[in-house]
């Protein structure tokens, strides 16, 4: 054990608080020496009231932490009120368990800030130690270069030439190469050795030896039914905000909870992992993270999450079972090789040309493929049977079976257009038809949908989940059947129907009602705390567009500048050209007309005076 601040023997004490009576004003916790026991801790959480129940019969359960007593140099600022007791404990267990050697380079390491961001990095440094060298007494450049010369041999220096060795600069280009750093223990220096991650930060990751909450592990069954029953309704809501396809597949709230309640009961919760990992939830969120919480105290294990339903099916219909996948996939992962081998193109499969539908026949339910019957029987599939109504042929190869169109019928097409009412801030609703699906939705609102059914009608609206926090303009509101506005949609939203599983086109007859609903735009005002809305006329840009050019705001018919004020502008132009003097020519305009004159004048005829060559006589 090292020695800590003050004689110490233990690296730090927690002042463990009951919140609840907290909250109630009383400050009723107990300190707590760290390292310490299960069987203390739980003894300190019985004393304090973690377990007991209030006068109301509701049970202390939360707890924080009010104070430390900390003998660790620079470890108090790390320590949080909501620190995780298990995570306490390993650290205060690994500083308990070092050498003296080894407390100082934690210590130095400590000064110098490397991997001290939280108590994971810290339980991580502990096992990282041999990543640091500590050189007691040296304080400075000057002693570091004499350490080196004089101690470690680093420069062979003649006794008579020490005096003249400028060891300051020495040191210095030493503490620069290395980069190291001079602390309160002495020069701290990287050996260069690799720092590994030991702990991430995980409970899984604690040992057992160093867990002093497990005796919270044993959660009675009364609580976790309510806990299930909270993360059920936050679940049900949450899906509803997110996923349109969720609340019309469960319109009725009660039997949707109830069923992620009995999963969760059961321990069936990959499905609703993988379902919150697709609308974009990470480990980081709420309902994440607090799944982990309800499967570490519920001892979940994931290879007996198991749909019991999937069993039925699988022995039921043992052509769609795992294994046959499993093998289907070996066979298909074989002909590719083969292929490559030769030099061929792999030969198309029917799980690669599923379209997504099924088909049931009385043998069974089938994935279509759209795949020929001669592709088929190319990849292995003989004929089986035909469904009732003649349009697939059920072909099988022995272990699997698929679905195809017989020749009779129709083609795979596209999914049809979702016919939909668009509602903008400042405009008349007006009809669009859109692609079915979660981005033509999201294109249309600007970012993530929520789904709202104020009307009695099937129909819903779908409305950006985040248009008042980002602050969209305000659109419509949502009456009750007083007339008294209860909410107010922001941001563009859509009138959709409501089909037996999903969004569906909206009806004429609902077109015609919510056009009339939605036709006037609305402004909103706060009255004496009142939410008050103004209608107002719809932006009509073909009006704005003649407001901006027409000269004559009278005229606001659709026809530009008709009115008597583009006569008046005729008349005034005509005058002003007529009565406007004409403008004088510049000084060096007139200059250039005088030289054209003076030019024109001169006779062409007339040669010009030529000088004669002198005679021979007179010279």
């Amino acid at each position: 054990m090292p020695h800590y601040d003050y004689d110490k023997d233990y690296p730090f004490a927690a002042f463990i608080t009951n919140l609840g009576k907290y909250n109630e004003g009383a400050l009723v916790g107990e300190w707590v020496k760290f390292p310490t026991t299960a069987e203390e801790l739980k003894k300190v959480f019985e004393r304090i009231g973690i377990g007991a129940k209030d006068d109301f019969g509701q049970t202390y359960e939360e707890w924080f932490i009010t104070d430390y007593d900390c003998y660790v140099d620079g470890l108090y600022d790390l320590l949080g009120e909501y620190a995780n007791l298990d995570e306490l404990n390993y650290l205060a267990s690994k500083l308990d368990d070092m050498s003296q050697d080894e407390y100082e380079r934690f210590q130095a390491a400590m000064e110098i800030g490397d991997h001290t961001g939280s108590i994971q990095e810290l339980i991580n440094l502990t096992e990282n130690l041999d990543c640091y060298d500590v050189y007691p007494d040296i304080h400075d450049h000057d002693d570091l270069g004499r350490y080196y010369i004089e101690e470690l041999d680093a420069m062979q220096v003649p006794e008579h030439l020490r005096n003249y060795i400028d060891y300051e600069a020495y040191g210095r280009d030493i503490a620069l190469e290395e980069s190291g750093q001079f602390t309160d223990l002495g020069y701290v220096r990287d050996t260069g050795d690799s720092f590994h991650e030991y702990y991430d930060g995980e409970r899984g990751s604690i040992p057992e030896e160093y867990r002093v909450m497990t005796f919270q592990d044993d959660i009675p069954e009364e609580e976790i039914s309510e806990w299930a029953m909270d993360l059920a309704y936050d679940m049900d809501e949450f899906f509803r905000q997110n996923d349109p396809q969720y609340a019309a597949e469960h319109p009725e709230e009660h039997a949707a909870k109830e069923e992620i309640y009995e999963n969760l009961m059961a321990g069936r919760i990959s499905a609703l992992d993988e379902k919150l990992a697709a609308l974009g939830q990470t480990q980081e969120d709420y309902l994440p993270s607090e799944i982990e919480k309800f499967k570490d105290a519920t001892g979940y294990e994931e290879f007996l999450d198991v749909d019991p339903q999937a069993i039925r099916e699988a022995i039921e219909n043992p052509d769609q079972s795992h294994v046959d996948e499993m093998l289907s996939f070996a066979e298909q992962a074989n002909r590719e090789y083969e292929a490559e081998l030769y030099g061929q193109q792999a030969a198309p499969t029917p799980d690669d040309r599923e379209t997504g539908e099924t088909v049931r026949t009385p043998r069974g339910t089938f994935h279509v493929t759209d795949m020929s019957r001669e592709q088929m029987e190319a990849a292995g599939y003989g004929f089986h049977h035909e469904s009732e109504d003649g349009k697939y042929l059920i072909m099988a190869n022995g272990s699997r079976a698929f679905a195809i169109p017989s020749g009779d019928a129709p083609e795979h097409t596209a999914p049809e257009k979702l016919t939909v009412l668009v509602v903008e801030p400042m405009k008349e609703p007006y009809v669009k038809e859109i692609d079915p699906g979660l981005h033509a939705l999201q294109a249309e609102v600007g970012g993530d949908i929520a789904a709202s059914y104020p009307f009695d009608d099937p129909v819903g609206l779908v409305l950006n989940d985040e248009g008042k926090l980002i602050g969209l303009d305000l659109n419509r509101s949502l009456r009750d059947e007083h007339g008294e506005i209860y909410d107010i949609v922001a941001g563009t939203f859509l009138v959709v129907g409501l089909g037996p599983e999903s969004f569906a086109s909206l009806p004429p007859d609902m077109i015609q009602k919510y056009t009339e609903q939605f036709k006037r735009p609305e402004l909103f005002a706060s009255i004496n705390g009142q939410i008050v809305s103004v209608p107002v006329e719809p932006e009509n840009p073909l009006r704005t567009a003649e407001m901006t050019l027409e000269d004559d705001y009278g005229m606001i018919d659709g026809i530009i500048n008709n009115g008597r004020r583009g006569e008046e502008l005729e008349k005034a132009q005509t005058e002003a050209r007529r009565t406007t003097p004409e403008k004088k020519p510049s000084i060096r305009e007139r200059l250039e007309d005088a030289k054209r004159e003076c030019a024109e004048r001169k006779s062409p005829d007339k040669p010009a005076p030529q000088k004669k060559p002198p005679e021979l006589g007179d010279l």
